[in-house]
């Protein structure tokens, strides 16, 4: 039993000593950690340029693209292009069998060039005769005046008697009477009866034509657009049918990128903004375009990572004749927002704490001092931070924890210069 407590005390005595020298050595570890303080990395804080971009990648597609429709059904008489031929709004592009649509027309033109000519051969053959009937009237008139007015002073003096005066009187008043009829059949023709129902006779063969004229157009398929000519689906001698298409045409110098937008990252994207496009297949080569379009609703996804809520947003290219091509995948980066002479860190300089509040840690003195902060524009390797109290150079410590505090002594481990965005 004695030895047993012994045994005990010695036990005990061994424990108490440790305990000792443990906490000797905690304490003298504590002291040695406030001497020198916690080792940390730091980064500079630096004013720069910077700006936000966002990556996604889409199909280059026309912008006005439309089919080749036949306004009737006929056969295709003769197509008058091929594949990847360059057209204008208007051109020809198929004729079409117009049956008896010809001959038509071809009667038409004679018939009106007949009513034309009987319209021409009517007023120039009466208007020429009513103007010597006219002139010869007048003249007969002024005779007859001319001799009234002698007779009148003859008789007068006595030479010539009453009768013969009443004579030459009534002669007078009979070649004024033939002149005024004349004057009047010369001012009847040109509105006369006969030359306006000829004139609308050759009114009616013109509309008779030109009605012809417009059933002839429905066999000669135009193109709408100006633009490269694709997917020529129809062959002479087959049959064409009203509204299917034969071909189609494409403005490849009107092109746009269509593409999809994160839910998340939709809120910083807006009309007008700059885009640059680059791709695999015009390797080397970068474009200019513009946001011109974004959807008002959003759609799921299916995606190699699953489903993702999206936005559909078009860009249009702002480059001409370009080796962009219908088709083509492209990648888009999107300026979203740009800024000049921002305060800029690393995006490891910023703690975010459980209540959501956004702080950086900055040395002064030899200790962690703890500033609020917001974060502005955020690029690919950094991010813009907003507080009153952080200036220029000043020294922020990256990746700070949970256990760092304001306060807290620290020791500058190594200084690291920012990455440019």
């Amino acid at each position: 039993m004695a030895k047993s407590r012994k045994k005990m005390f010695i036990m005990i005595g061994v424990a108490l000593i440790v305990v000792l020298f443990v906490g000797a050595a905690a304490v003298k570890a504590s002291q040695q950690k406030q001497d020198v303080g916690t080792l940390v990395k730091t980064a500079t804080i630096e004013k720069q340029d910077i700006e936000a971009h966002i990556l996604t990648s889409g199909e280059v597609v026309s912008m006005e693209k439309r089919e080749v429709l036949p306004d009737v059904s006929a056969k295709i008489e003769r197509i008058l292009v091929k594949e990847g031929d360059q057209v204008e709004a208007g051109q020809e592009l198929v004729k079409l069998a117009s049956g008896d649509l010809d001959y038509q027309m071809k009667e038409a033109e004679i018939k009106l060039a007949m009513e034309k000519d009987n319209l021409q051969q009517l007023s120039k053959e009466n208007y020429t005769e009513m103007e010597i009937a006219l002139s010869n009237a007048e003249i007969q008139y002024r005779d007859a005046q001319t001799a009234y007015e002698n007779n009148k002073k003859l008789y007068e003096s006595g030479a010539v008697s009453k009768s013969e005066l009443d004579t030459a009187k009534s002669n007078l008043d009979q070649n004024y009477n033939n002149y005024l009829l004349a004057k009047k059949n010369l001012e009847n023709l040109k509105t006369g009866s006969e030359v306006t129902a000829q004139e609308k006779q050759v009114r009616l063969s013109e509309l008779a034509m030109e009605k012809i004229g417009t059933e002839l157009e429905k066999y000669i398929v135009k193109s709408p657009i100006s633009g490269t000519v694709t997917n020529v689906d129809g062959v002479e001698g087959s049959l064409a049918a009203a509204d299917v298409a034969i071909m189609k045409v494409v403005n490849t110098n009107s092109l746009e990128i269509v593409t999809n937008i994160s839910e998340y990252d939709i809120h910083k994207v807006a009309l007008g903004q700059q885009v640059k496009i680059t791709g695999d297949a015009f390797e080397g080569k970068e474009y200019k375009g513009t946001v011109k379009y974004i959807d008002a609703t959003a759609f799921s996804n299916e995606t190699g990572q699953g489903k993702e809520t999206v936005v559909k947003v078009k860009i249009e290219v702002i480059d001409k004749n370009t080796e962009l091509k219908p088709g083509f995948s492209a990648t888009t980066d999107i300026l979203t927002e740009r800024k000049k002479g921002a305060l800029v860190i690393p995006y490891e300089a910023i703690y975010t704490k459980k209540n959501g509040e956004k702080v950086v840690f900055t040395i002064e003195k030899g200790k962690a001092k703890e500033h609020l902060v917001k974060t502005g524009i955020e690029s690919e390797l950094a991010v813009e931070v907003i507080a009153n109290d952080l200036h220029e150079k000043d020294l922020v410590i990256m990746n700070p924890t949970e256990q760092l505090k304001d306060g807290d002594p620290v020791k500058e481990n190594k200084v690291m210069k920012n990455d440019k965005n």
